[in-house]
C-alpha cells in the first residue's frame, strides 16, 4: 500500500514494480544488430513485441546472451511478417520456449539468415 498525493491509500498488486525499477529495466537492455550475434548459438527469447519504427511495424526480441545480460534485437522485416499475435502471446506467456539462432549472411542476397529453434 502507498499514499497518493491526494491522501488516498492505494493498494499495490504484489507483482507491480516501482516506477524506478521499471525505468531501470528498460534502459538496461542494449540494442544490437542481428549480425553482432554469435553464429549458430542458441539465444533464449525472453520477450517479443511489435514496435513501431520509422520503417513501419517491426518485431523486437529480448534475448538472453548471458546469465544476467539481455539484449534487444529487431527482426528483419521478412521475418517479422510471419510472426502472429498468437506467436507473441505464446512466447511472452512462456507457453513455448524458443531460441533465436543467427546463421550468418546469405552470399547471394546479403540478407541475414535466422531461425527459431526450441
Amino acid at each position: 500500500m502507498f499514499v497518493s498525493a491526494t491522501g488516498l491509500v492505494l493498494a499495490r498488486l504484489p507483482d507491480e514494480r516501482d516506477l524506478t525499477k521499471r525505468f531501470e529495466e528498460t534502459t538496461a537492455y542494449a540494442l544490437v544488430n542481428v549480425n553482432n550475434l554469435e553464429q549458430h548459438k542458441l539465444y533464449p527469447i525472453i520477450r517479443e513485441k511489435i514496435k513501431p519504427t520509422k520503417y513501419g511495424l517491426s518485431v523486437l526480441l529480448n534475448l538472453r546472451i548471458a546469465e544476467t545480460n539481455i539484449v534487444q534485437v529487431f527482426l528483419p522485416k521478412r521475418y517479422g511478417e510471419v510472426v502472429s499475435d498468437a506467436d507473441i502471446d505464446a512466447i511472452n506467456s512462456k507457453a513455448v520456449s524458443l531460441h533465436l539462432v543467427y546463421k550468418g549472411v546469405c552470399e547471394s542476397s546479403k540478407s541475414y539468415l535466422l531461425a527459431f529453434e526450441s
